[in-house]
């Protein structure tokens, strides 16, 4: 009687584990429930039109045709859901998203709490200044330094303040529209983002005579995209995808169409020929 109990026991065990499986959810609505951001251009944004936009959702849109593909369904749906930079991760483990299609920097940190896809490009935080104004930024003693909260910028930068003894206001920012207008308003010192992000708003903004990024790097960041912790089947069928969309060389049309003529590094370049996974 008792193997009985035990085997009803795992059998129902087996079952809930099996309709907590994202991919599963997936499958059986025929649609995708995507994180997008409506703040971080050029990786995931919403275009004038107010349609989601960018290097990350042109990503996740190719990888959801070739998921639909692996899940032998026609196509898949999708509900594109406006994250920010404070909920974007909590999203996911609430089940309002499967997905996040953003800059999203992979951090062991991170880790303890979501899973990630293999990389998609690779970027630094930078600082952003009036012209005329810094030479070196961790040099000077004083500062009214910005960035977004919630971001990995956010905690390099203050680890450096703290590093260099600086006496710096440290000012939060909802988006990096509103840090860089903060900085040609001169009610900052200097602005950090990402590097391509940066360089991306202030053309986006015409703020090409008003601010200069500076050419020192601060860290490193490594972009993937971001699911609930433990989800092994969706992140293996999304590496599958993002695999294929690098050995068919489709990567460096999407960032063209997406970043322009964003110089694009050798390393960043030489990344799909690494993390690409053979099949």
């Amino acid at each position: 009687m008792r193997l009985y109990v035990t085997a009803a026991l795992l059998a129902i065990a087996m079952t809930g584990h099996a309709a907590a499986d994202v991919l599963n959810s997936i499958a059986e609505r025929g649609l995708i429930r995507l994180g997008v951001r409506a703040d971080a251009p050029p990786f995931s944004y919403h275009d004038p039109g107010g349609a989601p936009a960018g290097l990350a959702i042109a990503i996740c849109e190719n990888v959801v045709k070739l998921l639909a593909r692996q899940l032998s369904l026609g196509s898949l749906d999708i509900d594109y859901v406006t994250v920010t930079a404070k909920d974007r991760f909590p999203a996911l483990a609430e089940g309002r998203t499967d997905l996040h299609c953003g800059p999203a920097s992979v951090t062991l940190k991170r880790r303890e709490n979501l899973d990630f896809s293999i990389l998609y490009f690779v970027d630094g935080a930078a600082a952003a200044v009036r012209p005329g104004t810094y030479e070196t930024v961790f040099d000077e003693k004083s500062g009214r330094f910005g960035f977004v909260s919630g971001t990995t910028t956010a905690a390099v930068v203050k680890d450096l303040i703290e590093r260099n003894e600086i006496d710096a206001d440290q000012i939060e920012f909802p988006s990096h529209v509103a840090g860089l207008k903060a900085l040609v308003e001169n009610r900052i010192d200097v602005y950090f983002g990402d590097q391509a992000i940066l360089l991306f708003q202030i053309e986006e903004q015409r703020y090409t005579d008003d601010i200069v990024v500076m050419e020192d790097i601060f860290s490193f960041e490594p972009y993937a995209l971001a699911m609930k912790r433990g989800e092994t089947r969706l992140r293996l069928a999304v590496d599958r995808a993002l695999s294929s969309i690098y050995a068919r060389g489709l990567i460096y049309k999407m960032i063209l169409d997406e970043l322009g003529d964003y110089p694009l590094p050798p390393e960043t370049r030489a990344l799909y020929q690494i993390v690409g996974l053979p099949e």
